[in-house]
């Protein structure tokens, strides 16, 4: 088998946060030597392969209108191969977010068929998406995400003073990130135990602010570029996710030595340890359990270096596995165990 001359990632908005950050890690050399890496904005241009050997990598969103654009690449695009990173919907989004079920796995299902393979970006993912049947197990491939964090990996260890518990948590201000579920949660929570700084910009903002405004020991602030600065003083780093595919900041706070307290859904159970405090997904009881677990932990910087350890690999074993699936390294070795 030959490599791709092109590796054309397919996207309808090249603004998406997330999204443009996993396609950075597509310069990493290991996969630039399989071929050119290009973006393509299907919106604007019909999307076809230069060579025979060329694969399309879809980043953008399935729903029933952008079946069409599947339908396209798959019968007049000239691919070898079209992949489809899953990086929306989730056993969590269904739940929060769908209301139609049937439908939309029908949908998820006739996306799926139209491709050749699946990326689920946690294991948890793929599990959901083998328990509804959307597509042959033979087809996803579980590459759960990373970021390279040598910047984060460097931060040093913040030891665990008796002042109350430095809670930090960042990311858009969206329902999705659960951080009204945690400014509730800090109402329980007396402010000689702990203290909460969220950072970040998004359409929550103002609300975030009014459900604050009376916690002394809560404070919004503006996003950053990097949060290096932001994770220096956090003794734990709170993701409340209602649904999050993989969860970025929990790479993040894991590389920095931080241990998290997240919501037991979709990606961040993949990220979840023993060095973490997990709690029940949309439940600020739960939540202001786990925040009272993580201050009262005697443990929190050893805690955090084991999460830092697990994170340190994280990266390498992604880029590995992009390097198989895209080389299709995996193929060869599923063809020779038969």
């Amino acid at each position: 088998m030959t490599n791709p001359t092109r590796i054309v990632h397919v996207l309808d908005d090249l603004a998406m946060g997330g999204v443009t950050r996993a396609l950075k890690n597509f310069e990493h050399p290991k996969l630039k030597d399989i071929g050119a890496h290009e973006i393509a904005d299907i919106r604007k241009e019909k999307v076809r392969a230069a060579s025979p050997d060329d694969i399309a990598v879809v980043h953008f969103t399935a729903n029933w209108q952008k079946l069409g654009w599947l339908l396209d690449l798959k019968t007049r695009g000239g691919f070898s191969r079209i992949i489809l990173i899953e990086h929306t919907y989730t056993r969590g989004y269904e739940a929060s977010e769908v209301k139609p079920k049937n439908r939309f796995r029908l949908m998820l299902r006739l996306a799926y068929h139209l491709v050749d393979q699946v990326v689920a970006v946690s294991e948890n993912q793929r599990d959901w998406m083998l328990e509804l049947r959307l597509s042959p197990a033979s087809k996803i491939a579980p590459i759960p995400q990373s970021r390279l964090c040598e910047d984060l990996l460097k931060l040093p260890p913040k030891p665990r003073d008796d002042g109350p518990l430095q809670i930090r948590a960042f990311g858009r201000f969206h329902k999705q990130k659960g951080f009204d579920l945690l400014i509730q949660a800090m109402q329980r929570v007396p402010a000689h135990m702990a203290t909460l700084k969220i950072a970040g910009a998004g359409p929550d903002k103002a609300r975030l602010q009014d459900l604050s405004s009376q916690l002394g020991h809560v404070e919004i602030c503006q996003s950053f570029k990097s949060p290096v600065q932001f994770l220096s003083a956090a003794d734990i780093v709170a993701v409340p996710s209602r649904w999050e595919a993989f969860g970025l900041v929990g790479t993040e706070a894991r590389a920095a030595g931080r241990p998290i307290i997240a919501a037991q859904i979709d990606g961040l159970c993949d990220q979840l340890d023993d060095s973490g405090f997990g709690h029940s997904a949309n439940s600020v009881p739960s939540l202001v359990r786990a925040i009272y677990c993580a201050a009262l932990a005697n443990d929190l910087a050893k805690r955090g270096q084991q999460a830092r350890t697990r994170a340190a690999d994280e990266f390498d074993t992604m880029i590995d596995r992009w390097h198989s699936l895209l080389s299709q390294q995996d193929q060869i070795e599923r063809a020779l165990a038969i």
